[in-house]
């Protein structure tokens, strides 16, 4: 007999709750200040967290919301990963979570935009793939600041890196985008299935490409650090002259 609250449960119910945790997300990022246009990458993901938060919808879900968690136990091989923000069922097992991994896209900088497209791969979807985040459930999130506001260039630019890698990401042929099934008339979000070793079960992703604003500021340089003082070395007193002995010539 399967008890209440069974981790084969949890699974089933977090999945079922992925349409609520990724509507809370784009409303909380609509409702967030703009970043910067070359804003630090952990600044914008807490910023949103504490907005996720504080809204009344995620107060009424059954979970913990959680910056930069860190599982103790990853996949055998694999580092510890810290994740950016974690959707945390009140269950007792550190294993079953909704994962949103951040990356920024199309950073603006003062000699130009720098996409990042192969790092949205490397340091997000591959993590998924190779069970270093959420390895016992069977969906996670990619949320990408687009931080120029060129929604399309972002899409297209991730696009060609998933299909250059397809293979390695345990994607089908020909390895691209497909529309989401939760919100599959919102241009800014997309999807992509993937094999997990002999799991049966694909592992989807939710990507979603939020836009920034293309006339924030930028985020002003680090004032350069102060050059550390040496200290002088004190001159090595002359030894004193001794005085002659009474007597002595």
């Amino acid at each position: 007999m399967t008890q209440f609250g069974s981790p084969a449960e949890w699974i089933d119910f977090l999945e079922s709750q992925v349409p609520t945790i990724v509507g809370l997300v784009v409303g909380a990022w609509e409702a967030m200040p703009p970043p910067a246009g070359n804003e630090l990458e952990d600044r914008v993901s807490e910023a949103l967290c504490r907005i996720l938060r504080q809204s009344r919808e995620s107060r009424d879900l059954p979970f913990q919301i959680h910056p930069q968690l860190v599982e103790l136990d990853p996949t055998a091989g694999e580092d510890q990963g810290r994740m950016d923000i974690v959707f945390l069922p009140l269950v007792n097992r550190e294993d079953i979570y909704f994962c949103l991994e951040c990356k920024r896209i199309n950073v603006r900088e003062a000699d130009g935009v720098r996409p990042y497209f192969a790092e949205y791969v490397s340091y997000g979807i591959l993590r998924f793939v190779r069970g270093q985040y959420a390895r016992s459930v069977r969906y996670g999130g990619m949320l990408a600041f687009v931080l120029d506001g060129d929604v399309p260039s972002a899409v297209a630019g991730v696009e060609g890196n998933i299909t250059a890698r397809r293979t390695e990401l345990g994607m089908a042929a020909p390895g691209q985008f497909r529309p989401s099934a939760i919100r599959p008339a919102d241009n800014r979000l997309r999807e992509t299935a993937h094999s997990r070793g002999s799991d049966p079960a694909p592992f989807v992703i939710q990507h979603l490409f939020m836009a920034g604003d293309p006339k924030t500021p930028l985020r002003p340089p680090p004032p350069p650090k102060k050059p550390a003082k040496t200290k002088k070395k004190k001159a090595a007193a002359k030894p004193k002259a001794k005085k002659p002995n009474k007597g002595q010539p």
